[in-house]
């Protein structure tokens, strides 16, 4: 019933329209702090890590162990498959413009023979989204109890192939990642294969080839038809021996499987690999004319081109003994990172090997450095190295850190990695702290990355990489992450009175994603993309699209808005649209039920907030107006203005919106339009040139005192700009026929019978209950901004009758910004055509002169 007043809520633009609002007026400062809209993709009690993200910022790869897959059409939660209640780590893949996740492997570990310690019990399915309460994560998956796993199997570290070529309209985008599930890991029921597969079951490599897809703005929130993105076909790639067999868990440690085909990367187009194995794939012709091999086992770079079906190895090194026999420098090759197309690639890994006689330190003991080289789809030449570099011999850290992902530049021109080294070419004495570089391939040049820390704890993990490409696909900026206080010119604040810590682009030092644009200078300018709060103590490894306007990461241990009440680690989808214009508009509120005027509070004329809130200006015809002090999590509301907030209207279609089905549950763009508070995207149903309706961020934290939350509402680059409190509860009834003001009829039905809930125009005291017996009638009530609230903080008021809602039956529907309560009729209640009244503690729908009503029969 609750998807028949949306039309009719949309629609309201035309006559509720408030005045009061301010001309627009065009403005051109640069922003160095541009204002994030940020939606959290998973949701569940289990960890979620983003792994890459494509080129036009469509999809993001996931790895979980959560059930994180968003319903296909069809299903329920009981009837959900495949799914990930077992809580293996399964690959997903996240399609922003669907708002789906699709859950690519379905894999349980095998489990010691009975007698052994006991699995967890397998989890009852949840009940239906419909009445589930709010606002929790997807269903919990129960894991299996480490100590009782025979064979761990994980299906981990994907990597999407950016920008794969258009043919025919459609893009055919490729997943490689690893996976020690046997035949295949589109499906294994973790069923003891028996020898001699149960002593292998190392991890190898696969690909997966998602169906062809078209292109789609991503900025329009069109409602994309389903298809189904998880029916694509798995291919192995290796298939080699364990370097060791499987170790299976126990109360003190966990399983363990050999890691021996690892850190796998992709071409943008798909077409070649670079990865790292421990095994010896050049066996029996598998390399083509190469003489390399690796009989002694030890981690090399490898290419494989998928074309041809040719592997190259790359490195061929082996760890260094002294005369006694004893391992004296053990030797990796790791990381590899991969750029271009055709028969033209760029290959950097990092190494301690000495590949060209340029990495002896003394004594045969060589330090990580990087290396880069390039490949013709058949061999591999030019192979150089980059750094040259010392390790600590007091404290033994490595000079060089070349993490794991995209370090290259898709033109293969540049190349970041963070050191300790003052020089990276110097072979000189090393810094404390470690700072990011970018080199110049082509002109063998370093430059550093702002400054470095001054002083313990240091920074974080930088993660640097590249974006804002151009058709060249050169990029414009490189985007790295950073706890530090950096000015946009590259410094620090002098913490003065002068040059204040606030001076800076994050003086609460929590992990932020910063970007400056190619070729990298010392003065910046540096612009921080993030806002995370403070006291995180984390990282994030931040992965954009072709431009800064769209990335993907994970946090843990952060609300941002989407709801992480348990600060387990979530994939978050990232979108900062450019902005052409500041609004001196302002803005209106409302409930979203029956428009109920909101409290905005005022700003000065230099748009800094005021500790006192005024009213919106009233809907007509309510001249002396019921005021609500703000907006609840969860909460359905509207904004409305004088100043353009749409190019024009769009609605988004009812089977568009669910909180089971898509992820998010509302599109939060829609017609180039978006708005955030506090930085985390509202779900938008519906946008106008006057009337935006929208859904709160259910994680937002209520506000105390006089403090408020910044609104932003970005309308193809024209930004308005307003303030809202954050309250925990603000009830607002749903009425049948929907009206934007006070009266009307309480959107209620009967739901005595369990199996249906009946509109009725009015209401018995006693009713069936689906078996021919009278019992107390139990009503159930639609209604907003109740969202979280615990059911015996809730009474529903019917004239005067104070009533308790009922804990079963209260809660959040499917619907996002719908709630409802169910209670039942007591035998005192007053008869008659009665106002109701919805509070939760002092916070209240519309009073008893304005409340909807509903009749009650004598």
């Amino acid at each position: 019933m609750s998807r028949l007043i949306l039309a009719f809520l949309f629609a309201a633009a035309a006559c509720t329209l408030v005045a009061g609002a301010l001309t627009s007026s065009a403005q051109s400062t640069t922003n160095f702090k541009p204002d994030p809209f940020v939606t959290q993709v998973t949701s569940s009690t289990r960890n979620s890590f983003a792994g890459d993200m494509s080129a036009n910022g469509r999809f993001v790869v996931i790895e979980s162990t959560g059930d994180i897959a968003t319903l296909k059409p069809g299903q329920t939660a009981a009837t959900k498959s495949p799914n990930n209640t077992d809580g293996n780590l399964e690959l997903f893949l996240y399609d922003y413009a669907q708002r789906r996740i699709f859950q690519l492997t379905d894999t349980k570990s095998v489990l010691k023979p009975a007698g052994s310690p006991s699995p967890s019990p397998s989890p009852s399915p949840s009940p239906s989204p419909s009445v589930s309460p709010s606002p929790t994560p997807s269903p919990s998956p129960t894991p299996v109890d480490s100590s009782n796993v025979a064979i761990e199997i994980t299906n981990t570290r994907p990597v999407i192939s950016l920008e794969p070529s258009l043919v025919a309209g459609k893009r055919t985008y490729t997943i490689v990642f690893s996976s020690n599930a046997p035949v295949t890991p589109a499906s294994f029921d973790g069923t003891d294969p028996g020898a001699p597969t149960n002593l292998d079951m190392n991890q190898e490599l696969w690909t997966y080839q998602v169906p062809p897809v078209s292109d789609v703005d991503l900025t329009t929130g069109a409602d994309v038809p389903f298809q189904d993105l998880s029916t694509g076909a798995f291919t192995r790639i290796t298939n080699t021996p364990a370097s060791q067999p499987p170790v299976a868990g126990t109360t003190t440690s966990s399983p363990r499987v050999a890691d021996d085909n690892r850190d796998a990367t992709i071409s943008d187009d798909g077409q070649v690999l670079a990865f790292v194995s421990t095994r010896d794939l050049c066996a029996s012709g598998a390399c083509g004319s190469s003489t390399n091999r690796n009989a002694d086992g030890n981690p090399e770079i490898f290419l494989f081109n998928r074309g041809t079906g040719i592997f190259t190895q790359v490195t061929s090194t082996a760890d260094t003994f002294n005369s006694s026999g004893r391992l004296i420098n053990p030797v990796f090759n790791e990381n590899p990172s991969l750029a271009g197309s055709g028969s033209s690639y760029v290959l950097a890994f990092i190494s301690d090997a000495n590949l060209t006689g340029n990495n002896d330190d003394g004594g045969g003991l060589n330090n990580a450095e990087v290396y880069v080289a390039t490949y013709n789809g058949a061999a591999v030449s030019g192979l150089k190295q980059v750094t040259k570099t010392k390790d600590n011999v007091t404290t033994g850290a490595t000079s060089n850190v070349f993490s794991v992902g995209r370090r290259l530049s898709r033109d293969g021109k540049w190349l970041a990695f963070e050191s300790l080294a003052g020089d990276p070419k110097a072979n000189g004495t090393n810094t404390l702290f470690y700072a990011p570089f970018v080199y110049d391939i082509v002109n063998d040049a370093f430059v550093q990355i702002g400054l470095r820390a001054l002083a313990v704890p240091g920074d974080i993990v930088h993660f640097p990489t590249f974006t804002d490409y151009n058709t060249s696909l050169s990029p414009g900026s490189v985007m790295f992450t950073s706890a530090l206080n950096f000015k946009s010119d590259g410094t620090f604040p002098a913490a003065t009175t002068a040059d204040p810590d606030s001076n800076g682009l994050n003086p609460s030092r929590a992990a932020q994603v910063f970007l400056t644009p190619m070729p990298v200078q010392s003065t910046g300018p540096f612009t921080r993309i993030t806002n995370i709060p403070g006291g995180l103590t984390g990282g994030i490894r931040a992965f954009p699209s072709k431009s800064r306007q769209r990335m993907a990461f994970s946090l843990a241990g952060t609300e941002l808005g989407g709801g992480n009440p348990d600060g387990s680690i979530e994939a978050y989808y990232h979108f900062s649209p450019d902005v052409t214009t500041e609004s001196t508009g302002t803005i209106s509120m409302f409930t979203g039920a029956t428009l109920i005027p909101v409290a905005v509070p005022a700003a000065t004329a230099s748009g800094s907030p005021s500790p006192s809130p005024s009213p919106s200006p009233s809907p007509t015809g309510s001249p002396t107006p019921f005021i609500a002090p703000g907006l609840a999590p969860g909460e359905l509301g509207i904004v409305q203005s004088a100043t353009s907030l749409a190019p024009s209207s769009v609605t988004v279609p009812a089977n568009a919106a669910s909180e089971s089905y898509r992820s998010p549950s509302l599109p939060v763009e829609l017609n180039g339009v978006s708005m955030s508070i506090n930085g985390a995207a509202c779900g938008l149903y519906f946008v106008s040139p006057t009337q935006i309706n929208f859904v709160v961020p259910i994680g937002l934290v209520p506000n105390s005192g006089s403090a408020s939350y910044p609104i932003v509402i970005n309308n193809n680059g024209t930004v308005v700009r307003g303030l809202v409190v954050i309250v925990s509860a603000q009830p607002d009834i749903f009425t049948n026929p929907s009206i934007s003001g006070p009266g009307g009829r309480a959107m209620v039905c009967n739901a005595t019978n369990p199996l249906a809930c009946l509109s009725t125009a009015t209401f018995n005291v006693t009713s069936d209950d689906g078996t021919g017996t009278q019992v107390p009638t139990v009503l159930r009530l639609s209604l907003t901004g109740v969202r979280g609230t615990a059911p015996a903080s809730i009474t529903v008021t019917i004239g005067t009758t104070v009533i308790t809602v009922n804990t079963t039956g209260t809660g959040a529907t499917d619907q996002p910004g719908f709630d409802q309560l169910q209670f039942t009729l007591p035998s005192t209640v007053d008869r008659g055509d009665l106002p109701v009244v919805v509070k939760v503690g002092t916070a209240s729908s519309r009073p008893t002169a304005d409340a909807p009503h509903i009749t009650i029969n004598p």
